[in-house]
């Protein structure tokens, strides 16, 4: 399932600068995902938005500063719904299938992470990693907690476990059409996101040494 990018709209006039902000980033995004940092046109985006190129450099100093800009308000997003309370089990588990859900909700999520993973370069910092700080600190201190509570007995590093989670959501979206082949599957369908909700945590139980709910003391 594809996202068509939205057409231009009138320049306006006068806008709400905040509001301006917000649109910019907005598009950003969708740009920034469907075509890449290098193919994005700053004027694209302004026509997206309605507004003259020109405007968009009242809020950003360039397109660097854009593409940061807008890699740390996704990440907040993901961050916001993080859940602070529960143990670490519940914690964990409502947050890989809160996941599942944002990047099913979002399509940009999987094509820019899919973007970035091609073009990392082993000890080069990205702006893409400095924004993803956040999220990664916020599991692995999860998994960090379930350890030290004996909740957790790992398997595997935290980063591979990690790099596994949000590999598996990624690649739903990505790629289930082409590895169905003739399967009517549709990776943001009802069903075949219960699916990989349910496969996701049979993983990450098992990856993390936790015992399942059918096994649990009673």
């Amino acid at each position: 399932m594809s996202r068509e990018i939205k057409p231009a709209k009138p320049i306006r006039r006068r806008s709400n600068g905040v509001r301006t902000r917000g649109d910019i980033v907005a598009a950003a995004e969708r740009h920034f995902a469907e075509n890449g940092f290098a193919a994005t046109r700053l004027d694209d985006i302004a026509g997206d938005v309605g507004i003259r190129r020109a405007a968009i450099f009242y809020h950003f100093g360039d397109k660097q500063e854009l593409y940061a800009a807008m890699l740390h308000e996704l990440f907040g997003d993901l961050e916001a719904p993080l859940p602070t309370t529960g143990s670490a089990i519940e914690r964990l588990e409502a947050a890989l299938t809160g996941w599942i859900d944002l990047v099913a909700e979002r399509p940009s999520i999987a094509r820019l992470m899919l973007r970035e993973a091609a073009n990392t370069q082993p000890g080069k910092v990205t702006p893409f990693i400095e924004a993803g700080r956040g999220l990664g600190d916020w599991f692995r201190a999860a998994i960090a907690e379930g350890v030290a509570s004996g909740e957790f007995r790992p398997r595997i590093e935290p980063y591979r476990f990690l790099s596994l989670m949000a590999g598996t959501t990624i690649f739903h979206f990505a790629a289930m059409p082409w590895l169905a082949l003739d399967q009517p599957v549709d990776p943001w369908g009802h069903s075949e996101l219960d699916k990989l909700k349910e496969e996701i945590l049979h993983v990450a139980r098992d990856m993390l040494g936790i015992p399942t709910p059918s096994t649990e003391p009673a």
